[in-house]
């Protein structure tokens, strides 16, 4: 056992004072970043039905979390072209399952991570899954148009800048927002099968609206609401598969070609999913969801496959097989990059081949939370 003199303990605590002095506890300064790092980013709104959800903000190379952006329940995401600017339309829900309904639009600094502004909207605005054509900003950037529904269907116009609304402009019938190219307004799917072409104002107070002749037949093949530019052309897709080519800048909408995805392809396939299709326009190629042994009713499934489709050829150039995505976005590159989403909160991202018909191939992944609907990304 070990035993000290008084003599060597009185040494030790003489010793001590000095030890410590040595050792002076040094407190780390914590700080915080002023941006979120530089580069492109992948944009996902985690929407959330039980409470608030968020604005997450990913780096495209590495799936690395730059951020979240916080908003409330039920919302929808909108990013400016230039990635600089967030907007989200949300819920803010005093007593969640029942009580008072806040509805208001946010305004986000995405490098900052800060909230530049909100406006209180109507209570009216859609309280729906997360679908890219329900919130909208004009081709101008001065607008901002908001998805209604109480439950009949109308668009709240705001201010872009202030948020402030500006009017309310009523689409019996009709659905989604697309805005008009070249001139303030938007379109909307009719439910008989027409299109209705809303011109606004310049100062976003007054409208006027007319029906297109039928695109599509709303009984025997519904389109989805997801949307798609390219070479000044708006693209949808119905439910069987057909390919919409239609025309913004007139009076009306016109329908200008068709094209059938699947003709030649065994195997009841089908397009599925929520943000289901995206177009790189640098090469004219459609990366689109598609599951087997489709249904009435299937039209929601989670793709077992995305194909590329060459727009001008008109055919499929690759199909790769993916495990249950609902979403997707493709970059804007000669070598694209695609970046998909999952029900069971999971954000992929696949590298595309061009010699292989830009087959894809996983190149990571990064976990989500809530119901991961709607994506976006700047370059």
């Amino acid at each position: 056992m070990l035993k000290l003199t008084h003599v060597a303990f009185g040494a030790l605590l003489a010793a001590a004072p000095a030890a410590l002095a040595e050792d002076a506890f040094k407190p780390e300064q914590v700080s915080v970043k002023e941006t979120i790092d530089p580069g492109p980013n992948v944009f996902v709104y985690q929407q959330e039905w039980r409470g608030a959800g968020s604005l997450a903000i990913f780096a495209q190379d590495n799936l690395k979390l730059k951020g979240l952006l916080p908003t409330g329940s039920m919302g929808q995401m909108l990013i400016a072209p230039d990635g600089k600017t967030a907007w989200a339309q949300s819920s803010y829900l005093k007593r969640i399952v029942y009580g008072p309904n806040e509805q208001v639009l946010q305004t986000f600094d995405v490098d900052k991570l800060t909230v530049k502004g909100e406006a209180i909207l109507p209570p009216k605005a859609a309280m729906a899954l997360g679908y890219s054509a329900l919130l909208r900003l004009s081709s101008d950037g001065k607008l901002i148009f908001v998805q209604n529904a109480t439950p009949a269907a109308s668009v709240t116009v705001a201010d872009a800048a202030t948020g402030a609304t500006l009017q309310e402009i009523p689409t019996p019938g009709c659905w989604g927002i697309y805005p008009l190219p070249g001139k303030s307004g938007f379109a909307a799917i009719c439910g008989d099968g027409t299109f209705s072409t809303v011109t606004v104002s310049a100062d976003g107070k007054t409208a006027s609206a007319e029906a297109s002749a039928p695109i599509f037949n709303p009984d025997a093949d519904p389109i989805f609401i997801e949307d798609e530019s390219y070479d000044g052309a708006l693209y949808f897709v119905s439910y069987k598969g057909v390919l919409l080519k239609l025309d913004m800048s007139g009076k009306t909408v016109a329908k200008l070609d068709t094209a059938e995805l699947t003709t030649g392809v065994e195997g009841g396939w089908a397009p599925g999913g929520y943000q289901l299709m995206s177009i790189d326009p640098k090469i004219g190629v459609l990366f689109i969801q598609m599951h087997p042994d489709a249904k009435d009713g299937s039209h929601k499934l989670a793709a077992q496959e995305i194909w590329a489709y060459d727009l001008k050829a008109k055919k499929v150039l690759s199909r790769s097989k993916v495990s249950d995505i609902s979403s997707l976005v493709v970059s804007k590159s000669d070598k694209p990059v695609v970046f998909g989403s999952t029900e069971v909160g999971k954000l992929f991202r696949f590298e595309t081949d061009p010699a292989a018909g830009y087959a894809l191939k996983p190149a990571g992944e990064a976990t989500l939370t809530g119901f991961p609907r709607t994506l976006d990304l700047v370059e």
